[in-house]
């Protein structure tokens, strides 16, 4: 089971500003300082303030019992009073949504919110595999962006699953193709002007929570990551 939460950065924040930051560990205090601009402050609070949220309830702990620390691989991880991984989370923010996603084995989600219209085609090529390419070259200028950023969000959490991160050569040998709930590896909504992505365990009983009638669309779509060049149908719900 995947728990995936959509919520508005400035609410998490207001809820976290009562506390003092004594909650932060160390390493995430570090960070923080690293951080100048105010907007990407306010994003790593509000996550890893929720991370500590949702880990609790998951748990049915006290929130201030969980820590947050980074895998060997980068990938963040949470902990009960500083021991072995718990939890596996994901966090992703664009504009001013929050989406995080918790399992209990390794988990990836992205959410992508453009503000400005792109060149989605030279951006496609940097990350799609042909069979991506082809199928999104055949789309309507008022579908491509829609399936674009599906494509996208789904290459965004593979990486964030694999703690490899988005790497365009390997995002290129991978394709993603629409399945039924019970084989898939991820999930996209349409969300706003952009989409979100889930993939990990069990996909086909993630649990949304939060503001999900502020734009979500739909049912969720159903994906698997097969190598490039396998051939099957694929399309793009969008």
């Amino acid at each position: 089971l995947v728990r995936l939460q959509l919520l508005r950065i400035a609410d998490v924040v207001a809820q976290a500003g009562a506390h003092t930051d004594h909650w932060l560990t160390e390493a995430e205090r570090q960070r923080l300082a690293a951080l100048r601009a105010p907007a990407r402050r306010a994003s790593f609070i509000a996550g890893h303030w929720q991370a500590r949220q949702l880990a609790a309830q998951q748990l049915g702990i006290a929130w201030q019992r969980i820590t947050l620390h980074a895998h060997a691989d980068g990938r963040p991880q949470l902990c009960v009073d500083g021991g072995d991984a718990a939890l596996h989370v994901s966090i992703s923010h664009s504009g001013d949504w929050l989406a995080l996603a918790v399992a209990e084995a390794a988990v990836g989600v992205d959410i992508e919110l453009p503000r400005r219209s792109r060149d989605w085609d030279a951006l496609a090529g940097f990350v799609c595999s042909p069979d991506e390419l082809a199928y999104l070259q055949q789309q309507p200028a008022e579908l491509k962006q829609a399936a674009f950023h599906q494509l996208w969000t789904l290459k965004e959490a593979h990486g964030k699953r694999s703690g490899e991160g988005l790497q365009p050569k390997q995002a290129q040998l991978l394709t993603a193709q629409p399945t039924n709930a019970e084989s898939a590896d991820a999930a996209t909504w349409l969300f706003a002007h952009g989409a979100l992505a889930v993939c990990g365990p069990a996909i086909s009983r993630v649990q949304v929570e939060g503001a999900t009638s502020d734009g979500m669309v739909g049912a969720p779509s159903y994906w698997r990551y097969v190598a490039s060049g396998c051939r099957a149908s694929h399309a793009v719900s969008a």
